[in-house]
C-alpha cells in the first residue's frame, strides 16, 4: 500500500511518463479523419523568394510586390489577405502575428478589418521579464490600438506552453498575471482568453469559448489541416487552379494567418505527433473546442482512488494464487488488458485513462504479493525438505518439493523401471528377545543412522523400515537412466556395508553392543509406483515382483554365506562401472524361474583381483556338471580370497555334495527351498 501512496503523489517523472502513454495513443490512433474546419495561409520560405519566381506579377501587383521586401512585410498584403479572404466566404479570419509594432500599412489593414464581413481575431502575447533583483512582471502585449480600435478589441494570447518534456499538449481557455507568477489571483484580476478560445467566442458564442482546459485533441500529425502559402492567394494561375478553386477552399472555413517558416521565425514546436507549426498547435487547439472537447485525464482524487484499488487487487490476486507461473501470468494479462482498456478507450471515446500510476501499482502490489507468497511457500519448502530429510535424500527432496506436478503424477500410479535395495540384519529376532530394550533401540538407532544415510548419499529412497529391514528404491520419483540408477544402488549397498564394519569396530569391547551382520538383495524390474493406503494414513511406495525378488536375494545370503547378491539384470546394469563375481544359477525361494546371482567386488577403477578367472571357470564346471572341478576350483579360491572365502567354502561343499549324488539331469541350476 506503501507503493499506492507514493504513486498517487503528483510527481513530476510520473506526469512525464504518463504523457509518454498519451503520445502513443495519440499515434496508434493516429488521424481522426474529422472534417477540418480550419484553413491556414501561412508565410512560408516560399513567400519570401516571389520577386526570383514571379518578377512580372510583383511589378504588376503591389501587394505581391510588398511581399518581396523583407520582415516585418507592408501590412498592406494582410489587408489584401482578409478582403480577399472574405470575398471567397471565409468564416473567420485569425492573425498568429502580433501587430505590435508600427507599420506603414496599418491604416489600410485597419480599414479592411472594419469592414463588414467575416470577423477578424488578432493575436496578443504573454511576456514575463524578470529583473536583476529577481522581481518577475507579466505583460501583455497586445496589437496596435488602431487595430484594435478596428476589430472592436476580439483578441486572444498566442502563447503555446510545452510541458515538462518539451512537448505542446495543453489547451488553455484564459489566463491573467497570476497563472505566471504563480500568486493567487485577485478577485478583479483581469485574464485573457487564448487566441483559439477567442476565436470560438467569436464564432461559437460562449459554450465552446467557456470549456474547461485539458488536453488538445490533435487529429493528426503536421499537415492535417489544410496548408496555403500566403502568395498562393494572390497568383492568378494558383487561385485559379484546382487547390484554391478562386478561393472556394475557405468558404466557410476558419483561415488562420500565421508564419511557417521554422527558420525565420522559430515558431515550430514539438506535439505528440512531430514538430508543428505554432499557427497549426493553435488551429488544432481550435478544432478542440468547437468540436467535442478538449481531452479530459482523470482527476487527482480519482487517480489516487484508481490506484488504491489496483494495488489492492494486484495484492489479493497474487497472494490468493498459488503458483507462480499463473502469477506471473496473472501480473503481465492484467498490465496487458488495462493498457489496452486505456489505449481502446482513448481511440474510440477520446477516454484518458491514466495508465502509469495504477499498472505501476498494480505491478509493486502483486510483485509484493508474490514475494509475500514467495517467502511462505519457501518457508513451507524449507520446513518441508527438514521432514523429507529423514525419509529421503536431499536430491529427491528437492524434486519432491521443486517439481510438485510431476511427483504428484507419480502419486496417482504409475508404472516405472526401479531398482529396489532390501537389507535386512542377521540374527535380529534372537538378539530383540534377549537385548535390553533401551540398549537394543539405541544401537538399532545407530546402524540405521548409518546405513540410511550410504542411501540418502546415493540419491535413493528410503521406501520404509520393516523391523530391522531397509527398504530402499532408485527411479521411483526421478530417474538418472536404469545403468546410473542401478550403479547408485550398488554403492549404497558397498557402502552400507562398510558402514556396518566401522559401527562394529567402534563397538568393540562395549558390553552393551553387540556385533551385527547384514545382508542385501538388490534387483532391477518394472514396479507400480504410487500412493496406497486408507485416506487419513497414505503411504508412498512400490510394489511389483521386482521388490519380492529384492527380498529373496537379501534371503539368500545366508544360505551362500555372502554379504550382498545382486540379480542377472542388475549385473548387466552395471557391468560398465562395477566387476562382479558370478555365483551360479539359482531359483529362489517360492519363485519358478532361475536368476543368475552375483556378488559385487566395487567399482571398476579398483585393480581386479588375480583370482577373478578363476571363479569364472568354476562356475562354469558347476554349470556344465563338472563337480569334481568345480569344487577343487572353489576350494582354492576360498584359500585365497579372504572376503569371499564363506562363499567359495559353500559352493564347494555344493559341488562335493553333486559329485558324491550326480542329479539325473543337471541343468546347472541350484534351488533354494528356504528363506
Amino acid at each position: 500500500m506503501l507503493g499506492a501512496v507514493v504513486l498517487s503523489l503528483p510527481w513530476a517523472w510520473l506526469a512525464t511518463l504518463e504523457n509518454v502513454t498519451l503520445d502513443l495513443r495519440f499515434q496508434t490512433r493516429g488521424p481522426t479523419h474529422r472534417p477540418p474546419g480550419s484553413v491556414i495561409v501561412g508565410v512560408a520560405d516560399s513567400s519570401f523568394s516571389l520577386g526570383e519566381r514571379a518578377p512580372a506579377l510583383t511589378a504588376k501587383d503591389p501587394v505581391l510586390a510588398a511581399m518581396t521586401d523583407t520582415w516585418p512585410w507592408d501590412r498592406r498584403v494582410f489587408a489584401g489577405l482578409v478582403r480577399r479572404l472574405r470575398a471567397a466566404g471565409a468564416r473567420a479570419i485569425v492573425f498568429d502575428i502580433v501587430f505590435a509594432a508600427e507599420n506603414p500599412g496599418d491604416a489600410d489593414l485597419a480599414r479592411a478589418i472594419a469592414e463588414p464581413g467575416a470577423p477578424v481575431i488578432l493575436a496578443s502575447l504573454w511576456q514575463d521579464q524578470h529583473s536583476a533583483a529577481g522581481e518577475s512582471t507579466v505583460t501583455l502585449v497586445e496589437p496596435r490600438p488602431l487595430l484594435l480600435e478596428a476589430n472592436r478589441r476580439v483578441t486572444g494570447y498566442a502563447n503555446v506552453w510545452s510541458d515538462d518534456d518539451g512537448r505542446v499538449r495543453q489547451l488553455t481557455t484564459r489566463r491573467g498575471p497570476s497563472d505566471f507568477l504563480g500568486v493567487a489571483a485577485a478577485v478583479d484580476e483581469p485574464t485573457v482568453p487564448s487566441l483559439a478560445a477567442a476565436v470560438a467566442l467569436a464564432v461559437h458564442g460562449e459554450t465552446a469559448a467557456k470549456r474547461d482546459a485539458g488536453y488538445i485533441d490533435f487529429s493528426g500529425p503536421p499537415g492535417t489541416i489544410a496548408t496555403v502559402p500566403i502568395e498562393e492567394v494572390f497568383l492568378p494561375d494558383r487561385w485559379t487552379g484546382a487547390w484554391l478553386q478562386s478561393g472556394t477552399l475557405f468558404r466557410d472555413r476558419i483561415v488562420w494567418v500565421g508564419p511557417l517558416s521554422e527558420i525565420r521565425f522559430k515558431d515550430y514546436h514539438a506535439t505528440p505527433f512531430g514538430r508543428m507549426a505554432g499557427v497549426e498547435a493553435q488551429a488544432q487547439a481550435l478544432e478542440t473546442l468547437l468540436g467535442a472537447g478538449p481531452l479530459h485525464p482523470f482527476s487527482p482524487a480519482a487517480t489516487a482512488a484508481l490506484v488504491s484499488l489496483f494495488a489492492v487487487a494486484g495484492l489479493v490476486a497474487t497472494t490468493l494464487c498459488r503458483r507462480i507461473a499463473l502469477q506471473i501470468a496473472l501480473v503481465i494479462g492484467g498490465t496487458v488488458l488495462w493498457t489496452v482498456l486505456a489505449f481502446g478507450g482513448f481511440h474510440t471515446h477520446g477516454a484518458v485513462l491514466p495508465v502509469v500510476a495504477p499498472v505501476g501499482a498494480w505491478l509493486v502490489a502483486a510483485g509484493a504479493g508474490i514475494s509475500v507468497r514467495f517467502v511462505a511457500e519457501q518457508r513451507e519448502k524449507h520446513r518441508l525438505r527438514g521432514v523429507l530429510d529423514r525419509y529421503v535424500s536431499e536430491e529427491v527432496a528437492r524434486f519432491i518439493i521443486d517439481q510438485t506436478d510431476e511427483f504428484s503424477q507419480s502419486l496417482r500410479g504409475r508404472r516405472r523401471a526401479i531398482t529396489v535395495l532390501f537389507a535386512d540384519l542377521r540374527g535380529f529376532t534372537t538378539w530383540v528377545e534377549t537385548a535390553e530394550p533401551e540398549v537394543f533401540v539405541a544401537q538399532l538407532n545407530e546402524y540405521f543412522h548409518a546405513v540410511v544415510d550410504c542411501i540418502l548419499a546415493q540419491g535413493g529412497t528410503l521406501q520404509k523400515f520393516i523391523g530391522d529391514a531397509v527398504l530402499a528404491v532408485w527411479g521411483d520419483t526421478r530417474t538418472a537412466g536404469p545403468a546410473e540408477d542401478a550403479a547408485r544402488a550398488l554403492d549404497a549397498a558397498l557402502a552400507m556395508q562398510a558402514a556396518v564394519a566401522r559401527l562394529n569396530t567402534s563397538w568393540a569391547g562395549r558390553p552393551d553392543r553387540s556385533p551385527m551382520s547384514i545382508g542385501i538383495g538388490l534387483h532391477h524390474g518394472l514396479a507400480m509406483v504410487g500412493n496406497v493406503g486408507h485416506p487419513r494414513r497414505m503411504e508412498f511406495t512400490v510394489l511389483g515382483d521386482v521388490v519380492n525378488v529384492a527380498a529373496r536375494l537379501e534371503s539368500a545370503n545366508r544360505q551362500l554365506d555372502t554379504g550382498i547378491l545382486i540379480s542377472d539384470t542388475l549385473r548387466n546394469l552395471t557391468a560398465g562401472s562395477h566387476r562382479s563375481v558370478p555365483l551360479g544359477r539359482v531359483i529362489l525361494k517360492g519363485r519358478s524361474e532361475a536368476v543368475d546371482l552375483f556378488t559385487p567386488l566395487g567399482p571398476l577403477a579398483a585393480p581386479e583381483p588375480a583370482w577373478l578367472p578363476q571363479a569364472e571357470a568354476a562356475r562354469s564346471a558347476l554349470a556344465q556338471g563338472d563337480f569334481n572341478a568345480a569344487a577343487a576350483g572353489y576350494e582354492k579360491l576360498a584359500s585365497e580370497s579372504d572376503a569371499f572365502a564363506g562363499a567359495f567354502r559353500n559352493l564347494a561343499a555344493y559341488s562335493r555334495q553333486l559329485a558324491t549324488r550326480p542329479p539325473a539331469q543337471w541343468q546347472g541350476i541350484r534351488r533354494f527351498d528356504e528363506k
